[in-house]
C-alpha cells in the first residue's frame, strides 16, 4: 500500500469540491479526475489531489437517511470482516452532501501495486501463482462460510472473483487483501441487510417493479452466501477478463477446494461446461441491463433534460 490518507476533514473537502464540478456523463473531462473502474452503483475515480487513494463514488440513495443507513452497515461489514479475520483495504467511508440533491457517499482506500490485483495476475503471473491466487481467496471464503452465523446469527459472505483482491507476490505466502467492500453481504434472520432499494435505484424505471416482483437483487445477493456459487462465479471471471486459455487450472484449483474443505452447501466438481453457462448467463443480462441504463440515460439528459448520477462504463467486451 502506497501513501498517507489525508485527514478525514481534509479529505472531505477534496471529495466535495470534486463532487461539485464532476459530470457523470463525461467523468474525465478536464483530467481532474481518472476513471479506474465500474460496478452497477458505482464508479472507482482516481482524484488529481489525491493521486495515492482510490475513491470509490456510491450514488442512487434518495435521501440523506437512505445514505446515513448505507454508511452504518458498510463500517459495520467490515468490522464484520476483520472479527472474522479478513485483510481488509483500510477503508474511509464519507457521506458528500450536495445541494438540492440526495447525497452520494464515498469509500476510500489506498492505491494498491497494480501488479498485485487478481484480475493482473491472470495475465501476468505464472500456473502456479494464478492457481495458488484462486486457492488463496477461496480459502477466506470457505472460513467465513463456516464461521458466518455463529453467535449472533447474522451471516456475513463477500464477493471472491479474483479482481477484488490484492495478492503477495507468493500468495500462499500471506492471505490476499479484500478490496471490494461496497456490497456488504449480510443477512440478519434470514434477511438481507442492505436496502435492495439501492441496487433496484439504477434499474430504469419501466422493469424496475418487475425486477422488485421476481425478487432480483434478492437472489443476486443470496449467490454469495453459497460458496461453491462464489467459486462458479470466481472462474466465470476468467472468461470476463480475456484469460479463457486459464480456466482449466483454475477449474482443478476449485475442484481440489470443493473436495477437501468443509464447506456449506453443495461441493459437485465443477466443468468448463457449467462455467461457460453460468457466465454467458450472467453477461447477457448485464449487457441488456446496461443497454437499458444507457437508453434510460438517454431519455432522463436529451428528453426530459434532467440530471443522471450515475456513471455508466463505455463499451464492455464479454
Amino acid at each position: 500500500m502506497s501513501g498517507v490518507a489525508p485527514e478525514r476533514e481534509g479529505l472531505a473537502a477534496v471529495l466535495a469540491a470534486t463532487e461539485r464540478t464532476l459530470d457523470p456523463g463525461d467523468p474525465e473531462r478536464g483530467g481532474h479526475v481518472r476513471v479506474i473502474g465500474h460496478g452497477e452503483i458505482s464508479v472507482a475515480l482516481s482524484v488529481a489531489e489525491l493521486p495515492d487513494l482510490v475513491c470509490k463514488r456510491m450514488s442512487g440513495f434518495a435521501d440523506p437517511g437512505a445514505a446515513a443507513t448505507y454508511v452504518e452497515l458498510v463500517e459495520d461489514y467490515l468490522a464484520r470482516l476483520t472479527d472474522a479475520g479478513v485483510r481488509v483495504a483500510p477503508t474511509q467511508v464519507l457521506t458528500v452532501s450536495r445541494d438540492g440533491r440526495p447525497p452520494v457517499v464515498y469509500l476510500v482506500q489506498p492505491l494498491l501495486p497494480h501488479e498485485s490485483l487478481g484480475n493482473v495476475l491472470l495475465h501476468t503471473a505464472d500456473d502456479a501463482t494464478v492457481r495458488s491466487a484462486v486457492r488463496a481467496a477461496l480459502d477466506v471464503v470457505a472460513r467465513l462460510a463456516r464461521t458466518s452465523g455463529t453467535g449472533s446469527g447474522d451471516e456475513v459472505a463477500l464477493d471472491g472473483q479474483l479482481s477484488n483482491w490484492s495478492f503477495a507476490a507468493d500468495p500462499l505466502s500471506a492471505e490476499p487483501v479484500l478490496v471490494d467492500v461496497g456490497t456488504p453481504f449480510v443477512r440478519r434472520d434470514g434477511a438481507h441487510a442492505l436496502d435492495v432499494e439501492l441496487l433496484l435505484a439504477p434499474v430504469p424505471p419501466g422493469i424496475r417493479a418487475y425486477y422488485r416482483r421476481k425478487r432480483l437483487v434478492e437472489a443476486y445477493l443470496d449467490d454469495y452466501f453459497v460458496p461453491r456459487t462464489v467459486a462458479l462465479d470466481l472462474l466465470g471471471n476468467f472468461h470476463k477478463e480475456g484469460a479463457v486459455a486459464r480456466l482449466p487450472l483454475g477449474i482443478a484449483a476449485v475442484d481440489e477446494w470443493l473436495e477437501g474443505g468443509d464447506l456449506p452447501g453443495p461441493r459437485e466438481r465443477v466443468s468448463a461446461e457449467e462455467v461457460e453457462r453460468y457466465y454467458r448467463k450472467d453477461a447477457d443480462l448485464l449487457a441488456l441491463y446496461l443497454r437499458l441504463r444507457r437508453m434510460d440515460r438517454f431519455l432522463r439528459t436529451r428528453v426530459l433534460r434532467r440530471q443522471y448520477d450515475y456513471v455508466l462504463p463505455g463499451h464492455v467486451s464479454r
